[in-house]
């Protein structure tokens, strides 16, 4: 398997952020899978190496990615360091990250000679979920997008939350795996209103016309299942998956050690797979 590493920039701040891919080496033209990890993750996260192991050995080439603002940093890109960038964190920041990906994904300067860019999939982790429905809509070059236990929408913040937001400034949410307390700047309400055409789940979900899988546990603890019948119902051609006993990380966690994935999150990348093959 051939693996590569690579360097990008944000157009939002010329911060640097990493990618990388992997995929069997030969002349067969391969699928590119796009995996999005989602909030306080990053792209080794769990059982990520795992998943796209898979994917390469399945024929497609699978590319991670960390955002520029996501707290990971290019030289430790493990964990969430950089609390500053992770609090001035938004999602115009990164749907346009994934942009520049997949805009270098398709210039000279990508040495994957062999990938079949008419067949670009993406597929998101709760929040990545919602980035990634997002980015479709909006990028035609995009043919299919799969989530795993995706939020419903990207203001799900009470009225009560963003008022004290607003009179203080910043928020903490608890990274679960330090203990740390990590800040949420308000800037990421006034993005959401700013571009709101751009970031509404209600708005841009219909248009969408790629073919779209959901996929969300019944025991998930963080999103609820339904907001799986929530996304289903702004694009009611969507396919959806429960799986039952499915944790919202389908009983995988950070570190994993396995070589193998959890029943559960085995059954949701089956249904990956057979969703972008079809």
């Amino acid at each position: 398997m051939k693996k590569i590493e690579f360097v990008l920039t944000s157009k939002h701040n010329n911060r640097r952020f990493v990618a990388d891919a992997r995929w069997i080496a030969n002349h067969t033209k391969k699928p590119t899978v796009i995996l999005v990890h989602g909030f306080k993750g990053f792209k080794d996260w769990g059982a990520f190496n795992v998943i796209a192991d898979q994917f390469a050995n399945n024929g497609y080439c699978c590319v991670k990615l960390n955002f520029s603002s996501d707290g990971t940093t290019v030289d430790y890109p493990f964990e969430v360091t950089d609390h500053e960038a992770f609090g001035n964190n938004n999602f115009s920041k990164e749907l346009d990250d994934l942009g520049v990906l997949i805009d270098w994904l398709h210039s000279d300067e990508c040495p994957i000679g062999t990938i079949d860019l008419s067949k670009l999939y993406l597929l998101g982790h709760s929040r990545g979920g919602g980035v990634v429905l997002l980015k479709t809509a909006e990028d035609e070059r995009i043919k299919k997008v799969a989530t795993l236990a995706s939020i419903p929408q990207v203001n799900t913040f009470s009225e009560e939350t963003v008022e004290h937001w607003k009179k203080e400034g910043v928020i903490h949410v608890v990274n679960g795996r330090t203990n740390e307390e990590l800040p949420l700047y308000y800037q990421a309400v006034e993005d959401y209103y700013a571009h709101e055409e751009r970031l509404s789940m209600m708005k841009v979900l219909p248009t969408v016309t790629q073919p779209i899988l959901h996929i969300h546990g019944d025991q998930d603890e963080t999103v609820p299942i339904k907001a799986m019948d929530f996304l289903h119902q702004l694009n009611p051609t969507s396919i959806c998956k429960t799986i039952e006993g499915a944790s919202h990380t389908f009983n995988t966690k950070h570190p994993w050690t396995e070589d193998t994935l959890s029943e559960n999150m085995q059954t949701a990348i089956d249904y990956v797979l057979d969703h972008f093959s079809e």
